[in-house]
């Protein structure tokens, strides 16, 4: 059996923010300082925090390190205060604390963000920090995590959620019943950080079961990564268990929270799923009277299920449905106030019928076991849809004054995409809520400490906080760290022949306007290098003006200067498109990729250096003003004026989403302190004061308007041109970025690897880099350029390199270092558990061997150094910790005995993990490295 792996050693500077020492990977710029000192004011005051802080400026590793030093120096604050005596002179917290002991409020980091990837990011972002010894959880659901080959045949995720969950109370899934047992593999008992996919593959490979291990992890975890629907959502909330008492909570890439919250707290259903819902009972009273005989519990009804209350929720049920077929009358749509759904569904509200309904969808969805079976569909949707109209969070006010139903035709599935969508005959009711406070409050009042909600693009503040609804006394504004050469912004208003850029409704369709804007396009591209975005507000817009550019020819010029690639409704093509646009940046021409605001492209996707050298907006992307819901929402504003409850109107929050969706786009260019473009807005109403003021703040100081498209073509000539003769500089900068990302893979702390695998790689682990060093690594070849869309990562930005922030000495002249470093126990992996990855029966047996005999050897070493008191002391502690097991019991032998003596054994207190208990290792980290500094 081989050693255990040392941990590669992270060197940090050590920073001094607002009195709380923070350990950065390298020395911080003073706009993340700034941050920094915001994001401690908000965690050390238990206020709540409302944070802009543009891409490219390192807002991630910052947010990170400030919050997780200030859960360091909370958590080590308890550590010592349990070292202290009481008022009536007993000992320390080691003991059974007498009757008045009570546990503290456990802190903990609960960091949200919109997407599995972005979460990712995270979590590679702390994996090399100074702060990773701390306990790490990641939250995923059954799509990205569920192994077992049966459920992941289901066709959506309520039914993998159903089949998932009948599997487990029936006891017939093996990789959850594989998970008890498993929490003791290496890779878990070590703090090994582990992402979305990491920890997929180690679920597979030692078939227990991902998602239902993750659940067990979070428990105990100091930092909690998952996506921010979990906790605005009270359906998910609800089922994760997480005390949020003293927690702070962390929404990073929150631009689109006020959307989420709304949408979580909406619901909808329809006449096809009323119809459904009566086939479904009408199924089950059948299995009633002629039960099947078989060995599987599953296809048996619960012994709660009653034949004559199915019968009556079928009557119930056969009535909304007969609303259903008439409820429109001939009319296209129309509206009610949200108490509406109590009239329809009055009698649905009894406890005994949502009991029932909640029997029947565990009975109808365990008994479906194929994938393609709609068995439980309808009940399934009934109970979700009563779920979310009636529950205890929502009152019978809040339907009445933030809620609206709209009945209309749903949609055609298929049938075209734009103009060609038709109406089917199926009738459906939206329950839609338009208050993003509604579900923020909620949330809010589970007792969390503090809530953070930070983006590149929040602007304005003020009304962001007004829309969210919950009070946000720290608020920041950054700018960004790229200066004048690195930014060209201006608006071109006219084409060549004076034809006005206007891509408003009244002009979108008229020729010589599209023809202009193909000719502006057309001498943008041949000035602007590598990679060029070009955003449309919708994709109905993106398709007329290519069937018209198709048409005249203009589509062909562009596609011969660059080449087009056009964002893809349908999500799975999006990763070919961006394959196929970063390899034509890279070995080819250059690419124009067309995509729409608001879209997949816009919102998350990453085009750093020549992925993204410029980005064209050709419009102001308003959301559809005759969309009912768009509409609704505006009228809703306008009431909550007239009531004196609000004081944004429906029109300036219709005119804010244009431009949020049009910040959004344009952060795309800008991706790090090295990186350099250009952003050229085709429209003439970005031209406007207001339009500027609305922009994003670290743009409006670079933001130009030109009267002629002579004079801005050649200002932006001249800043690809003068460029050019820095291009070295600028090419040297990304190397070492490419550099850092190909060492921190290195950094990231592995799965076991196979035998073979460690030899291969054994020369590497030997010598890991400090992180210092990573950040100036010699250029890599050009074939290895990160080329991902997720490559360029904000821990990648290599401020210590710019002078303004160094003295001639190189030591940082702001802020000054605290005090003089102090020494450190480090760790390396817990010795007691083998790191090597042995699939025999015999793995889990060998290990505990090796720790009983570890645990038997530090014994033996205690008798030869302590006397026979201290003695009696070590083995109090451990039976006081094998019974309360809480780490405080063992902090005062710690204290007065062990760290007592390590002069006579330098390895004392490092070897003592071999008594820790899984669950207990970060606190034991934590004493090391920085208690134990302090006594």
């Amino acid at each position: 059996m081989s050693k255990s792996k040392p941990k590669p050693k992270v060197e940090f500077h050590r920073v001094d923010v607002g009195g709380t020492c923070v350990n950065f990977p390298f020395a911080p710029y003073e706009i993340q300082i700034d941050y920094m000192r915001k994001v401690l004011e908000c965690l050390q005051d238990g206020k709540n925090g409302l944070l802009e802080s543009p891409t490219g400026t390192g807002k991630t590793l910052s947010l990170l390190c400030s919050s997780l030093a200030w859960l360091e120096k909370a958590r080590a604050a308890v550590q010592l205060s349990r070292l202290q005596p009481e008022p009536d002179g007993g000992g320390g917290g080691g003991g059974e604390g007498g009757g008045n002991w009570s546990p503290p409020v456990r802190h903990k980091i609960i960091y949200s963000s919109r997407t599995h990837s972005q979460l990712s990011q995270a979590v590679a972002e702390l994996a090399r920090t100074s702060y990773r010894y701390m306990r790490v959880s990641i939250l995923g659901s059954r799509d990205q995590l569920c192994v077992n080959p049966a459920v992941m045949e289901a066709n959506n995720s309520r039914e993998k959620l159903h089949m998932c969950q009948a599997r487990v109370k029936s006891k017939t899934c093996t990789f959850h019943q594989n998970v008890e047992k498993s929490k003791e593999r290496p890779e878990l008992r070590d703090n090994e950080i582990m992402d979305i996919e990491d920890l997929h593959k180690l679920g597979k490979k030692h078939n227990f079961c991902p998602y239902y291990m993750s659940r067990e992890l979070y428990q105990s975890a100091d930092v909690i990564f998952l996506p921010y629907n979990y906790l605005l959502d009270h359906k998910i909330r609800s089922t994760l268990d997480i005390d949020f008492s003293g927690a702070v909570i962390i929404f990073d890439e929150a631009h689109n929270v006020q959307k989420l919250c709304e949408e979580t707290a909406s619901v909808n259903i329809t006449g096809q799923d009323i119809a459904l819902a009566v086939k479904d009972i009408e199924e089950a009273v059948e299995d009633l009277k002629n039960p099947n005989v078989g060995f599987d519990e599953a296809d048996v009804a619960p012994k709660d299920l009653n034949e004559s209350e199915l019968l009556i929720i079928k009557d119930l049920l056969l009535e909304v449905e007969e609303q259903f077929s008439g409820i429109l009358a001939g009319k296209t749509s129309i509206t009610h106030p949200g108490s509406f759904v109590h009239s329809m569904f009055q009698s649905f509200r009894n406890p005994g019928v949502v009991k029932a309904l909640q029997l029947l969808v565990e009975y109808t969805n365990s008994a479906a076991s194929a994938a393609f079976s709609a068995k439980g569909r309808g009940v399934t949707r009934l109970l979700e849809f009563l779920t979310g109209a009636f529950n205890e969070h929502v009152t019978p006010e809040d339907l009445q004054e933030l809620y609206k139903v709209h009945i209309c035709r749903e949609e055609k599935s298929e049938g075209g995409k734009g103009f060609l969508k038709g109406k089917s005959e199926n009738t459906i009711l939206h329950l839609w809520c338009f208050s993003p406070g509604f579900s923020m409050q909620r949330l809010a009042r589970l007792g969390a400490r503090s809530i953070i909600l930070t983006s590149g693009t929040l602007s304005p503040l003020q009304a962001t906080a007004e829309e969210i609804g919950i009070p946000f006394p720290v608020q920041l504004e950054s700018k960004h760290i790229v200066t004048a050469s690195q930014v060209w912004c201006g608006v071109l208003g006219t084409g060549p022949d004076g034809t006005k850029l206007n891509s408003s409704f009244k002009s979108r369709s008229d020729p010589k306007y599209l023809a202009a804007l193909g000719q502006v396009i057309i001498m943008i591209l041949k000035i602007v290098p590598k990679g060029v975005l070009v955003f449309f507000p919708s994709y109905s817009l993106l398709n007329s003006t290519r069937e018209f550019w198709q048409n005249s020819g203009i589509w062909n010029r562009i596609d011969n200067l660059k080449r087009i690639l056009v964002e893809p409704q349908r999500k799975d093509a999006l990763s070919t498109a961006m394959k196929e646009y970063y390899e034509e940046v890279r070995t080819g021409r250059g690419g124009c990729f067309m995509a729409v605001c608001r879209g997949k492209v816009a919102e998350g996707l990453d085009f750093a250096d020549d992925n993204g050298r410029a980005v064209l907006v050709t419009g102001l992307p308003y959301p559809p003003f005759k969309d009912a819901r768009v509409e609704l929402k505006r009228q809703f504003l306008d009431d909550q004026i007239k009531g004196k409850k609000g004081s944004m109107s429906g029109h300036k929050w219709y005119q804010l989403e244009a431009f949020r969706a049009t910040n959004q786009a344009i952060g795309r260019v800008i991706r790090h302190s090295r990186d350099h473009g250009a952003v050229i807005f085709l429209d003439t109403r970005f031209g406007d004061h207001n339009a500027k003021i609305s922009l994003s703040c670290w743009l409006q100081p670079f933001f130009q308007k030109y009267t002629s498209i002579g004079v801005a073509i050649k200002g932006l000539a001249n800043f690809f041109k003068v460029d050019s003769s820095v291009g070295m500089l600028r090419h040297s900068a990304v190397m070492k970025q490419t550099a850092l990302i190909e060492a921190s893979r290195g950094i990231k702390r592995p799965l076991p690897q196979s035998d073979a695998d460690s030899d291969k790689h054994q020369d590497d682990d030997q010598h890991a880099l400090p992180l210092s060093e990573l950040y100036q690594d010699k250029p890599q070849a050009r074939q290895n350029v990160a080329q991902s869309i997720f490559s360029t990562s904000s821990a990648s930005i290599n401020f210590s390199s710019l002078p303004s922030r160094t003295t001639g000495s190189g030591v940082m002249a702001a802020p000054l270092p605290v005090g003089q470093k102090r020494k450190k126990i480090r760790l390396t992996s817990n010795k007691a558990v083998a790191d090597t990855d042995n699939t025999g029966g015999d793995e889990g047996e060998e290990s505990e061997v090796k720790t009983r005999n570890m645990a038997m050897e530090y014994v033996a070493r205690l008798k030869r150094i302590l006397g026979v008191e201290d003695m009696k002391q070590f083995k109090s502690a451990m039976q006081q910790y094998k019974v309360l097991k809480r780490f405080d019991a063992l902090v005062p032998v710690l204290k007065n005995v062990i760290l007592a003596h390590v002069s006579k054994d330098e390895n004392l207190v490092e070897d003592f993990k071999v008594f820790i208990k899984r669950d207990h290792l970060s606190d034991f980290d934590l004493f090391c490295n920085v208690t134990a500094a302090s006594l």
